[in-house]
């Protein structure tokens, strides 16, 4: 890549074309190979690609009083979201206050909001309207299914914050941001993803786990069991467990296959299998390939284990 021309340092590494120009910056000098437009009018040192620096980009071009919303609120959050969901290029949801017209860019979707309706927070020096109000926004995009998973990570937090964990919202805010949301769009699917979302949950797949064995007709399972191991000296966390049947379910995702990790899974399974418990492995195969194959096998594994079905 060409190295960047000198800049004002008051520029940063994100700037507007306009306020360039202002500061004394010739259009040849922005037109060098190691500054990238993202957005007409705004400029980056380097490439674009991550989504903070899109959406920072955006932000040094847009006018007025806005805030990210929808999609883009939620991933700036840190919600899981499918796949099918191409962040690096779907364009950015950005809301505006009516009766102000939504921005209209490419690579910007404009949204217009009621004055009052959502509440606005800073993440990483952008404006982003509340995590609740991002969740009920992503009714329109997201599956019931991942709207319940989307819920799950706001009330349980990243997992990768350890024991520091720290939730986006509560329950209690959650059911208030869908009453306020009664009458538009995606309320029916809201109601029906409020009553599933759940604590404690450390990913999409687990919560996609969940809902499939419940939609079987298998009980709901509780969400990180504690099994004591080792004559008491340990106690274990499973993904999912039915310890009315001594049943637990843990989601091998494709983290689990580093060296360290699978070795440490062995040890974990062979020590809840010695306090009696059937360990069932449950890969994105059984998840999103065949069904039916992988809840026969479920069914079949809780018949072993005293299941009686009517």
């Amino acid at each position: 890549m060409s190295q960047p021309p000198s800049l004002p340092d008051s520029l940063g590494t994100t700037f507007s074309t306009a306020t360039a120009l202002a500061a004394g910056v010739t259009p040849s000098r922005l037109r060098n190979a190691a500054i990238s437009q993202p957005f007409r009018g705004a400029n980056v040192v380097g490439i674009a690609t991550a989504l903070t620096d899109r959406a920072a980009a955006c932000a040094v071009r847009t006018r007025g009083t806005f805030a990210f919303c929808g999609v883009t609120a939620a991933a700036l959050h840190g919600v899981p979201l499918p796949p099918g969901i191409d962040m690096p290029h779907r364009p950015l949801d950005v809301a505006v206050v009516a009766p102000r017209t939504p921005p209209r860019a490419e690579g910007i979707t404009g949204h217009s909001f009621a004055a009052h309706s959502f509440r606005v927070v800073m993440l990483a020096g952008l404006p982003v309207v509340e995590a609740t109000a991002a969740w009920c926004q992503l009714a329109e995009a997201l599956s019931r299914e991942d709207l319940v998973a989307a819920g799950d990570f706001l009330l349980s937090g990243d997992p990768w914050e350890g024991h520091r964990r720290q939730p986006r919202c509560t329950l209690e805010q959650l059911t208030e941001a869908v009453r306020r949301h009664a009458g538009k769009r995606g309320a029916k699917k809201l109601r029906w993803a409020l009553a599933r979302v759940r604590h404690g949950v450390d990913s999409r797949p687990e919560t996609l786990l969940r809902l499939l064995l419940v939609a079987a007709g298998v009980p709901e399972p509780v969400i990180r069991h504690a099994i004591p191991v080792a004559d008491g000296r340990l106690v274990l966390h499973p993904d999912l467990a039915l310890p009315q049947f001594g049943v637990v379910f843990e989601y091998q995702g494709d983290g689990h296959r580093e060296r360290d990790r699978f070795l440490s899974d062995i040890e974990r399974d062979e020590l809840i299998r010695a306090e009696g418990w059937e360990v069932v492995q449950v890969t994105s195969k059984d998840l999103f390939g065949n069904r039916r194959i992988f809840i026969e096998r479920v069914f079949a594994v809780l018949r072993r284990r005293g299941l009686r079905l009517k």
